[in-house]
This record gives C-alpha cells, sequence and structure tokens, in this order.
C-alpha cells in the first residue's frame, strides 16, 4: 500500500541516529560531503557524475516537506486513502492520524536526501532533541562499543555514507520519477525501497569498517544486523501509531539488508548494477531468497469505474503484494500459518470505491496453484472479522466487501 512510501525515502536508520546524538552532528561542510562521497565510490565502484549540494534545514521546514511528500504519495485525498486502509483491515482509523504519522517521522529524521532537488539535509538540532529523550542510547552506546572499539567516532560517516548512496542511485534510477512510477503498484514501490535501503545500509557498513584496520568478514556479519534489524526501537515508537506504518518502515531495512547482502556475497556489486537496471518487482522476491517471477497482470479490467457496487464511486487501484497479504494474516494467525498461505501469492489488483455504505472493494488474488488458492482463501476466512463475499477459481480467489453480489469479471467464470 502506499502512505509510507515516499516517507522511508526520508528517513536514516534509527541507529545511526542515536549514535548522531551520541557524538555530535559535526559541522556539514561540503568538503566533508565530497570526502565521504569519495569513499562510497570506492566502496560500490561507482562514481558519482557531480558533486551533491547539501545544507541544513530546520524542524518546521523538515515537517512541511514530510507533509508534502505525504500527501504526494497519496492515490487520493488523505482522508479517503486513511478509510480505505482502515476498511481492508490494516489500521483502526482514528482522529488526527495524519499529524501523528507527521511527528512520528519527523523524530526519526536527522539527515536525509531528497531525490526532487537532488539535495542532501541535515535537521538543525535533532541531535540534541535525541539526546535530550535518551530511548536506549546508553545501552546501544555500550553494545557496538564492546563489539567494535572506535565506532563511536563514526556517526557522521554513516550518516553521510547512507544518504550519499541514495544520491548515486538517484543519478542512474532517476529516484522520483520512478517512484511516482509506481503510485499504484505498492508492492513493487515496497520492493525497490528494499532495494534501496538495503543497498545503501550495506555500503554505509563498508565504508566505516574500512576505517577499523582490525575489521573483518565477522565485524560486517556484527554490524549488518545490527544497523538493520535494530534500526529502530521499537519500544520508543508511540503507541497510537498503527503497526502497520511501524512494520512497513522496518521492512526496506531489516529484510532489505538482508536480501542485498546475500546478493553481494553471492555474485559481488556487479549483480547489484544488474539490480539497478532491472530493480525486484515483489515483495516475495525480497522474503525469499531465490524466488524470482513475473507477477500476473490484467487481474482487473483497466476500466475499474464499472466494477463497483451501486452507487459506488471509484477512488483507486494497487497491488498488494505478499508482504501485505503477510502482514494482515498475521495480525490473527500463527506466523507459520500466515506466512505459508501468503508464500503462493503470484499477483493481485485491488479496487477501492466510496458508497452510501461505506468504503467497498474488488480484489483478486493469483496464487501459484490451486491448492494454494484453497489454502489462501481458507487462511483469510479465519483470519478476517468482517463480511467478505468468496469466489475461487483454480488459481485464483475473489475477495470483494461492501458488495450485495459479485459484478460480471472477465477472466473470471465462477464471477458470472
Amino acid at each position: 500500500m502506499l502512505p509510507c512510501r515516499v516517507v522511508k525515502r526520508f528517513r536514516a536508520p534509527a541507529l545511526l541516529l542515536v549514535l548522531l546524538a551520541l557524538t555530535g552532528a559535526g559541522a556539514l561542510l561540503p568538503a566533508r560531503v565530497d570526502q565521504v562521497a569519495r569513499e562510497v565510490e570506492k566502496v560500490r565502484g561507482k562514481r558519482f557524475e557531480r558533486s551533491v549540494p547539501a545544507s541544513e534545514i530546520d524542524a518546521a521546514d523538515l515537517r512541511k516537506v514530510l507533509r508534502s511528500k505525504l500527501g504526494e504519495s497519496f492515490p487520493v485525498s488523505p482522508d479517503d486513502t486513511l478509510k480505505t486502509l482502515s476498511a481492508f483491515g490494516l489500521i483502526e482509523e482514528s482522529p488526527h492520524l495524519i499529524d501523528r504519522l507527521i511527528d512520528f517521522y519527523a523524530s526519526q529524521v536527522i539527515a536525509f536526501y531528497d531525490p526532487e532537488p537532488r539535495r542532501f539535509y541535515v535537521v538543525k538540532g535533532a541531535a540534541q532533541e535525541l539526546e535530550k529523550g535518551g530511548g536506549g542510547s546508553k545501552e546501544l552506546e555500550a553494545e557496538v562499543g564492546a563489539d567494535l572499539p572506535g565506532m563511536a567516532g563514526m556517526s557522521e560517516k554513516l550518516i553521510f555514507a547512507h544518504e550519499l548512496t541514495h544520491a548515486l542511485q538517484d543519478e542512474s534510477l532517476k529516484l522520483d520519477k520512478r517512484m511516482k512510477s509506481l503510485k499504484d503498484n505498492g508492492d513493487q514501490a515496497l520492493a525497490l525501497e528494499s532495494l534501496l535501503e538495503g543497498e545503501a545500509t550495506l555500503v554505509m557498513v563498508r565504508v566505516v569498517l574500512a576505517d577499523l584496520p582490525d575489521a573483518d568478514e565477522g565485524a560486517e556479519e556484527m554490524l549488518g544486523p545490527l544497523l538493520s534489524a535494530g534500526a529502530l526501537e521499537r519500544s520508543g515508537v508511540p503507541k497510537d501509531i498503527p503497526d502497520y506504518f511501524v512494520e512497513q518502515l522496518f521492512f526496506p531495512y531489516s529484510d532489505g539488508t538482508a536480501y542485498v547482502r546475500r546478493v553481494v556475497k553471492d555474485k559481488g556489486w556487479g549483480a547489484m548494477d544488474r539490480l539497478w537496471k532491472n530493480p525486484p518487482k515483489t515483495t516475495s522476491e525480497i522474503l525469499h531468497e531465490g524466488v524470482i517471477f513475473t507477477p500476473a497482470e490484467d487481474l482487473l479490467p483497466s476500466k475499474n469505474e464499472k466494477l463497483g457496487p451501486d452507487g459506488g464511486r471509484y477512488l483507486y487501484s494497487d497491488t498488494l503484494g505478499e508482504w501485505t497479504v503477510r502482514f494482515v494474516l498475521r495480525r490473527e494467525l500463527p506466523e507459520e500459518e500466515a506466512d505459508s498461505a501468503a508464500s503462493g501469492w503470484r499477483g493481485d489488483r485491488i479496487a477501492f470505491f466510496s458508497s452510501p455504505r461505506g468504503i467497498a472493494y474488488l480484489w483478486r488474488v493469483r496464487l501459484d496453484s490451486p491448492e494454494a488458492a484453497g489454502r489462501f482463501e481458507a487462511a483469510w476466512k479465519k483470519a478476517r472479522k468482517k463480511r467478505e463475499l468468496f469466489l475461487r477459481n483454480g488459481r485464483d480467489v475473489l475477495v470483494a466487501s461492501g458488495y450485495t453480489s459479485l459484478p460480471d469479471l472477465p477472466g473470471f467464470p465462477a464471477a458470472r
């Protein structure tokens, strides 16, 4: 789904934020940016086409940027988008959620690369605010210092290397244009985010380890998971932020870093170069090593307006993907059962409508076999607490809410 997609491009891993709070932000000097850029080039084996401009931004302007980017990422108005997420069961709708999300995202940012103006920003005073807030930084400092002496002074380089890797990616991938092109495919966008954040985390780790004379592959094995899976202190996440947004924020750093490390370890940076040209198309590729397939398309007609219930107004369409299916199932089922049902995903398409009775949706999911479709349908029915209509035909499952009867759907004979 869409809402976190752009905002994730605006946060550095939270461990970096804590480390920066421990050591002080340091002056943002163009010479320093250029110096770290050269180190990123050396690790990544690619050269920047030109220097990356850098400047500071104050907290008020950061919030304006976040609000603007979040609004741009929504397929329809924020109010209608949140209603669709609630209707589908991803979140519980609550007042002032957009404001709380902005507060949460702003609290996680100390520095970021923005692909639209192609500029690297450092937030004024963010490190000091984090230091006041605590958040387990003393324990984290002790853990990092015990395993890798000398890391305490590396915080600025960690931040710079991570965000400059995004700048390097942007030169080839044109991130702003590419992400906007995926506005109606949340699954593919989340897979791309995983590639970007995983690579930026691995490059940053290797840039810093290059300065530690005794660091070996074991040091990367230790530090990589620490900077990804432990990137955001879950205990520090406000309780009024829905789990969906939090889990979606974690995924590119945790699973994305593991994905990129597997690729680079097995096939080197040349394999990443090829992934820049042909990025992963599904979160299934991120979740499962060696699983690559072309997701099913044309599951719903291109003219979705006619598929809605009587009196329904078309809102938008999206592709949810295995990660979202797994997230929903895990809310009510044991992880093993949820993951098994979700793992057969091979494509989906959902259309949302606003109707006099509330939000309605029509969702078609394709699985890898008729047996997998049966397992998915059984698990989905078991996990859901709301009334939905179901039809299954071969590998496809049709799920609808807000309908008294299902529409005629080409390519799905059981719907006729």
